[in-house]
């Protein structure tokens, strides 16, 4: 029996809620055998990580989220990437850097709008900040009730606060994961499924697309699969898992099957 796959997960080193190591226990309670942590624009959670995966005697690969200018929902996850290389771990810093103006803008129009809230007020030990720290913080002070209520209210795209994304371009985003010697993934591809363009993508570099996303239908994912041998992809499977208290919370994984997982499955330790 194969196991389960789960490509796609967050720690506490961006916007899941889950020490990485508690990350790989969740995961182990799930019965994950294929994993992969893949937090946003930083890959610090791997030290912690990687000995508790191997401890548990679960098959991995390195990963990394970026999130790109394109739409906030167009991001690239990059697998088998070396996590110690001094450029990549630079771009990221500096993807980085422009989430934080990103942040700074949306703390402006919040304020603007009567919200008591300050910059200083996020938390210091997040690698990776972003909107969902921000509405975290809304719910902490009792502006809004869940996380999901924080977007929906304030800084998702057409509310009041929202504040267009600072990331780097697809092309870039790929480039630093091909840079790195990792692999290039579509994320969630049914979430941008209007702006997509994969010819142009796929001439960039792009190596996979996420097929399988609790978010696709039966449909929606054969047509990926579908779009994914037209243009010579390979095919993931992730839940976007990010923890307790998130909107996000229930870890679970997909069958892992060879004929839909043996691109991926080179870059597996």
């Amino acid at each position: 029996m194969p196991g389960l796959i789960n490509l796609h997960t967050h720690s506490n080193h961006s916007d899941g809620t889950l020490t990485p190591a508690g990350l790989a226990r969740e995961a182990v309670r799930a019965g994950i055998k294929y994993f992969s942590l893949t937090d946003h624009d930083n890959v610090n959670g791997w030290a912690e990580l990687e000995p508790a995966l191997k401890e548990a005697g679960i098959t991995y690969c390195y990963g990394v989220e970026l999130t790109t200018n394109f739409h906030d929902n167009l991001h690239m996850l990059g697998y088998g990437v070396n996590v110690r290389d001094a450029r990549f771990l630079s771009e990221l810093t500096g993807y980085r850097a422009k989430r934080l103006e990103r942040l700074k803008k949306i703390i402006a129009l919040l304020v603007a709008q009567g919200v008591d809230i300050k910059f200083e007020e996020l938390p210091v030990d997040v690698r990776t900040l972003g909107r969902p720290h921000i509405a975290d913080l809304l719910k902490e002070k009792g502006v809004v009730k869940t996380r999901k209520q924080g977007f929906q209210r304030y800084v998702a795209y057409g509310m009041p606060a929202y504040s267009p994304p600072c990331g780097p371009d697809v092309e870039t985003a790929i480039r630093s994961i091909k840079n790195a010697g990792g692999l290039a993934v579509l994320a969630h591809p049914g979430v941008v499924k209007n702006v997509l363009d994969l010819p142009r993508w796929k001439e960039a570099g792009l190596d996979g697309i996420e097929a399988f996303y609790p978010a696709h239908s039966q449909a929606l994912t054969r047509e990926f699969i579908a779009l994914a041998a037209r243009y010579d992809l390979f095919v993931t499977a992730g839940n976007d898992f990010h923890g307790p208290g998130s909107d996000r919370d229930k870890m679970y994984g997909f069958d892992y099957c060879e004929e839909h997982f043996a691109g991926i499955g080179r870059v597996f330790l």
